[in-house]
């Protein structure tokens, strides 16, 4: 019976979110509601005590939305509403086992509740209302699919209100009709919009691929024809009705428009810069100007007299432009030189001063609906005939009008970039230019226009206009028995009583001229409906709530406008498991979700028997990071990244600036070397190096040291016991005066340390970027002095690292550096592992098999992974995820780490510069391996070496299309992951840039490193690796004996030897009998009878100290760690010694 109530209690509004899939075939729509509700009640009659929960959690999630549209908790109600609802939730029936039959309540399944139960509440204020309107507005790309964001506008209590319904999914190339017919089954069906009461309806269609749109909505007007069809006053009407018009060249300026907002939005800065360069182009005077409540900016984000803002400055907004591509590194560079050339281009300016001067006559008309007052409007209604007359006649005299408009175009053109003048090959097939542009451009837009202000001020649309004298602030009039232009008629069969209607609004003019006429009228809609007299003229009222729902009346506090931006940040914060259109909706509801865990503890204690199920649920929230309870925050601002300025400032040193290298900023005046040592350790450490003889030079990454730059100098070298060490010796002042520097490392270790150069058998560098461009030249200068001192790779990183991080592409190292710190943050610590390969199962949950194997593959060393690009795209989703959890837990240290990295990754060029890295260094990866291997790796590796450089050549002289499907990949994976993006329009001219800025910097880089760091001298060092037993055993060769000689002449004990002892060393490896093999060089350094070769002791003594030679397990750090002091939150000169 309890059961029963709660089904006829909840069947009325109780809808399933919409989940129409597309296709090209049939689409498909969930079970209605009332058939769930049936198998629910049918489950529980079978199988007696179990059945499912789903009903009671739709009376739950149904008073939390409640609460939350009225944004109060269950104490602030009163004692009789508090009490209805407690019963509500006493007649909740919860069963303690879910029926065989019945699946048990997903996550997805649980959110799709929660949604109906928010729509119900709507649908219950527009019961209220109880008139509403339908608007759409610009589409977004969700997982390849288009969605349309569907806004209701009602009236609640007594001021308008606008609310997120949903998202529509739509598909531009599908069947104009039957997609018309399958969103309105999606509106008034799934969804359970009454279209009865709809008055108004604003849908932005887009060009030729938006027309089910319209024709839905011609549809709801032949069966409705109160369901007006108005613009929506969220932006001007002239970019309104442009957006409509089906000319590829406007879609494709307001694209770059779009695009151009947003990078002027990007900061404060920037839009300072903006205002600067622009406010004193406009033609307005400058006190004027300052009279002015907004900005030129604040204007065109409204887009109020944008085409005649843009066309007024756009000498101001280049220069801008121009000024940021210059001064700035990276993207924001980037993005300003491709919207500078794409704002040059003729197209872009012909058809900016075509549009312009086109909707010159809606020009006042698109300032009032958008921003005007009720006066305003009034006045322009009636000046909307004489508009679509004007319009009109422009379309007759079409060859005259736009002669005028080409010759402007083409000055303004040629002001702006006089030497970029030339018109697009299809423009040449024409006779002239002129006559292209007005076939194709001036003729279809002005016919658009006509047409669209047809649509859109149809004489239902004005009459209900009209409706906004009854207005105090308006001087309402009283209607005369023989007046026929009367306020209500549109709205005849809404009022209760029309034969009393004309009578009221006489009283109601005859109240505010004769009792209020010496007090300020309301002059707005929510003022008049708020005031006391509106209670005792329910019709006036009524009106007054119809014409308020009207999408073309603005609204106060720019609600539409704010409504629709909270949407935008929402769509461009949001990271999260599962659907993300209804992870949108649940945040754009967020009062909702707030209220939800005290209706939560109110039902459990109410009926303890609930407990299990709503645990889950509270358990759901938690996971899909929907609990607001847990963060202190509301969601909407729980989705944005914390400032990467915050993060920075860490204590514990883990976030960096998203630069891989520290600029060379040197202090002025004389430093000296510094050392970690004091005089009588360092004797104890010479004794070491002398006995050493031979060593090898590695100059670290540059470090800060009291806001000075240091290169730390370490050395190589085997001590008497036959293990390998390094230490550091030297921190030498950092200057940009190569031959100083050069000088200032020879003194530390000739001089100070008293090492021999001439002992010197190799040299590596660690430093990337401008300081590692300077030790790039000084190694050249040491190189030159000391033949046998010859440039290596450091065994310290792989070479596919190595490549990453020093290449002179910024984005490309900056990202690879980003990458290095993000994945060691992710798997240095078990529980945020943990985290990353749950993200990865979950991502994965179909591919179970490339999950496991990249879960396999992440590493703790990850400056000697040979694939971290690879891998980075292929778990950058489950990254993502992982960090948008992890910035809502832990320390607030490990938050704000989370949130920047996630910042720092959430750009397309991050993406771009991972995928680009991904696909070059793919072909180094085997000769990465080979080279981090043991010696007959690494002797093998000599021979993949020329296929390596053929197949970079190749690809460089390939680069046009390798680079145009890495774009793609790239583009793909950042739509994928819904990273910002600049419109398709620019994508093209954005991947040239980038081919020329990334990928050909990367494939350049990597054949000259290749080229470099296997030199000749290299490659036959790297072939004395035969040396060793092992690899001899497998890959023997004649010429060893001569390649040692060559080599290494001066520094064998006995050269004249080297040939009979050679070959008495094959015999006693090669040898069948000889046992075990040694595989390293330090095994064979152990070997017995080594000290009877003393030439060949020699040889792999120098081998073992060389930079690429891999650090075996005895490796000997030096007396005081580097890396330990590089982790030092401050790092001081008072804890170093003067050498």
């Amino acid at each position: 019976d309890k059961e029963s109530k709660s089904l006829a209690r909840n069947s009325e509004n109780n809808m399933e979110i919409v989940c129409v899939k597309v296709d090209i075939e049939e689409p498909k729509i969930l079970q209605s509601p009332e058939r769930l509700q049936d198998e629910d009640m049918k489950t529980a009659d079978e199988d007696g005590p179990v059945g499912n929960n789903r009903q009671s959690l739709a009376t739950v999630f149904r008073l939390a939305a409640l609460l939350g549209k009225k944004n109060m908790s269950l104490s602030d109600l009163s004692e009789e509403d508090r009490e209805t609802h407690v019963q509500e939730l006493k007649l909740c029936h919860w069963f303690a086992n879910e029926s065989r039959s019945v699946p048990p309540i997903s996550d997805d399944e649980m959110v799709n509740l929660l949604i109906n139960g928010i729509r119900d509440v709507i649908l219950k204020e527009i019961q209220e209302s109880p008139f509403f309107s339908l608007i759409t507005d610009k589409p977004v790309r969700v997982s390849d699919q288009t969605h349309l964001p569907v806004f209701v506008r009602y009236v609640g209590e007594s001021a308008p209100k606008v609310e997120l319904m949903g998202f529509l999914p739509f598909d531009e190339n599908y069947n104009v009709d039957r997609q018309a017919s399958n969103l309105a089954k999606t509106l008034t069906e799934d969804w359970g919009l009454p279209m009865s009461q709809c008055r108004g309806q604003a849908f932005m269609h887009l060009g030729l691929g938006f027309q089910s749109l319209k024709k839905m909505s011609l549809n709801f007007l032949k069966t409705y024809p109160l369901c007006v069809v108005t613009p929506s006053e969220s932006c001007g009407l002239s970019y309104w009705l442009a957006s409509s018009v089906p000319c590829p060249s406007v879609a494709k300026m307001l694209d770059v428009t779009e695009d151009l907002l947003l990078f002027f939005d990007e900061s404060p800065c920037l839009e300072e810069q903006l205002a600067q360069a622009v406010d004193g182009l406009l033609n307005v005077p400058r006190e004027a100007l300052e009279e002015f409540p907004e900005t030129c900016c604040s204007k065109w984000k409204k887009r109020e007299d944008f085409f005649d803002i843009l066309a007024d400055t756009l000498d101001g907004v280049l220069s801008c432009l121009d000024a940021v591509s210059s001064s700035d590194t990276g993207a924001k560079s980037v993005h300003a030189q491709v919207l500078s050339t794409a704002l040059r281009n003729m197209d872009f300016i012909v058809t900016l001063v075509i549009l312009r001067n086109a909707c010159s006559p809606l020009r006042n008309c698109s300032t009032v609906f958008r921003c005007g007052n009720p006066a305003d409007i009034l006045c322009e209604i009636e000046k909307i005939p004489s508009i679509m007359e004007t319009l009109e006649k422009m379309l007759e005299n079409v060859n005259t009008v736009h002669s005028t408009w080409f010759e402007q175009a083409f000055q303004l053109a040629t002001k702006i970039a006089p030497e970029q003048v030339c018109f697009s090959e299809e423009a040449g097939s024409y006779d002239s230019p002129e006559i292209y542009y007005r076939e194709n451009l001036s003729i279809p837009l002005l016919k658009s226009l006509v047409d669209e202000m047809k649509y859109c001020f149809s004489d239902s649309h004005l009459k209900g206009l009209s409706v906004l004298a009854l207005l105090p602030s308006c001087n309402p009039q009283p209607i005369l028995p023989e007046s026929t232009d009367k306020p209500f008629s549109l709205y005849l069969t809404d009022l209760p009583e029309p034969d009393a209607a004309e009578q009221e609004i006489t009283t109601w003019a005859s109240v505010w001229r004769e009792k209020y006429q010496d007090v300020a009228p309301p002059t707005s809609i929510a003022e008049a409906l708020a005031h006391p007299e509106s209670k005792s003229h329910p019709i006036v009222t009524l009106l007054l709530r119809l014409v308020a729902v009207l999408p073309s009346v603005s609204m106060e506090c720019d609600l539409m406008k704010t409504t629709l931006n909270d949407i935008r940040d929402l769509f461009k914060n949001t990271v999260c498991r599962g659907s993300r259109v209804s992870h949108v909706m649940l945040l754009s509801h967020c009062t909702t979700l707030e209220k939800l865990p005290q209706v939560i503890d109110k039902c459990m204690e109410v009926d303890p028997e609930s407990s299990p199920c709503l645990s889950q649920v509270m358990e759901a929230l938690q996971r899909l990071k929907l609990d607001t309870r847990d963060h202190g925050v509301k969601p909407a601002e729980a989705t944005g990244a914390s400032g990467s300025s915050e993060a920075e400032e860490l204590a514990d040193g883990l976030v960096k600036p998203n630069k891989n290298e520290i600029k060379p900023a040197v202090a002025p005046g004389p430093r000296t070397t510094v050392s970690f040592y004091e005089p009588q350790l360092r004797e104890e450490i010479l004794k070491e190096l002398w006995d050493s003889q031979f060593f090898t030079v590695i100059t670290e990454q540059v470090v800060d040291i009291d806001g000075e730059l240091y290169v730390p100098l370490c050395i190589r070298f085997l001590n008497k016991e036959d293990i390998q060490c390094e230490e550091t010796l030297a921190f030498i002042p950092f200057t940009e005066d190569l031959i100083d520097l050069a000088e200032s490392i020879e003194t530390a270790l000739s001089e100070k340390w008293g090492l021999n150069m001439e002992y010197c058998r190799g040299q590596a560098l660690l430093s990337v970027g401008e300081v590692g461009a300077c030790m790039r030249a000084v190694s050249v200068a040491i190189a030159k002095k000391y033949p046998h001192a010859v440039r290596t790779l450091s065994s310290a990183l792989s070479l596919n690292v190595w490549l990453a991080k020093s290449s002179p592409a910024a984005e490309a190292a900056d990202g690879s550096a980003l990458i290095g710190r993000l994945l060691h943050w992710l798997t240095e610590d078990a529980e945020r592992q943990n985290k990353l390969e749950e993200m990865i199962v979950y991502v994965f949950q179909q591919e179970d098999r490339q999950g496991s194997d990249l879960s396999d593959r992440l590493v703790k060393n990850w400056e000697k992974s040979h694939d971290m690009h690879e891998i980075m795209v292929e778990i950058l989703e489950a990254v993502m995820l992982s960090l948008n959890e992890l910035k809502v837990e832990g320390s607030p240290s490990d938050r704000q780490q989370a949130a920047h990295f996630l910042d720092s990754i959430r750009t397309f060029e991050f993406v771009l510069s991972t995928v680009v890295q991904k696909n070059v260094l793919s072909i180094t990866k085997r000769l990465s391996q080979s080279l981090q291997g043991k010696p007959l790796d690494m002797l093998l590796s000599v021979n993949t070496l020329p296929d390596v450089k053929a197949a970079l050549d190749k690809l460089k002289s390939d680069l046009d299309v390798h680079h145009k499907s890495w774009f793609e990949e790239a583009v793909t994976l950042a739509s994928k992951l819904h990273v910002s993006m600049l419109h398709s329009t620019l994508l093209e001219p954005l991947s040239e840039f980038y081919k020329e800025s990334v990928s050909m910097k990367v494939v350049e880089h990597t054949i000259a490193e290749i080229e470099d760091l296997f030199s000749e001298k290299v490659l036959d060092t790297l072939r004395c690796l035969e040396i060793v037993p092992y690899a001899m055993s497998k890959v023997e060769t004649s010429i060893l004996s001569g390649l040692v000689f060559r080599l290494y002449k001066e520094d064998l004990p006995d050269h004249t030897s080297l040939h009979s002892e050679m070959k008495a060393w094959k015999e006693k490896w090669l040898d069948p009998l000889a046992g075990y093999l040694p595989s390293t060089v330090l095994d064979t350094l152990k070997a017995s009878q080594i000290r009877s070769f003393s030439n060949i002791e020699t040889l792999l003594r120098l081998q073992v100290i060389l930079p690429f030679s891999r650090r075996e397990s005895t490796f000997k750090q030096g007396k005081r760690s580097l890396q330990e002091f590089l982790q030092q939150e401050k790092r001081s000169l008072t804890d170093l010694h003067p050498l």
